[in-house]
């Protein structure tokens, strides 16, 4: 898989998509994951926020098996297979824990 990871400082930026500007993270809504047509995925550490079905299938697990067996994420997230994927990963704000927003073409 062909991905860019952007590390982004600060864990309630909002977020843009760079395809359509749509803010996909906007922290001034009670419901702040706002995806977009562009939107992979909004996960963290902990588990998914919200995953396109076109991204599900193209994981190496299911999101069911991903939380069963309390596999890595991001791991499972850079394994995917899509063409192009821009990882946006910020902090949680607790212990070490990212949040991670994946934004590709379908």
């Amino acid at each position: 898989m062909n991905y860019q990871l952007i590390e982004i400082q600060g864990e309630q930026t909002n977020l843009a998509c760079p395809y359509c500007q749509h803010v996909v993270l906007n922290w001034e809504e009670e419901q702040y994951v706002q995806p977009c047509e562009h939107t992979a995925f909004v996960a963290m550490d902990l588990g998914f926020e919200y995953i396109a079905d076109q991204f599900e299938r193209c994981l190496p697990h299911s999101v069911d098996d991903i939380h069963t067996h309390e596999m890595n994420v991001f791991e499972e997230i850079t394994h995917a297979q899509v063409e192009q994927l821009f990882i946006y990963k910020m902090e949680l704000g607790v212990a070490d824990l990212y949040r991670y927003v994946g934004i590709t073409l379908f």
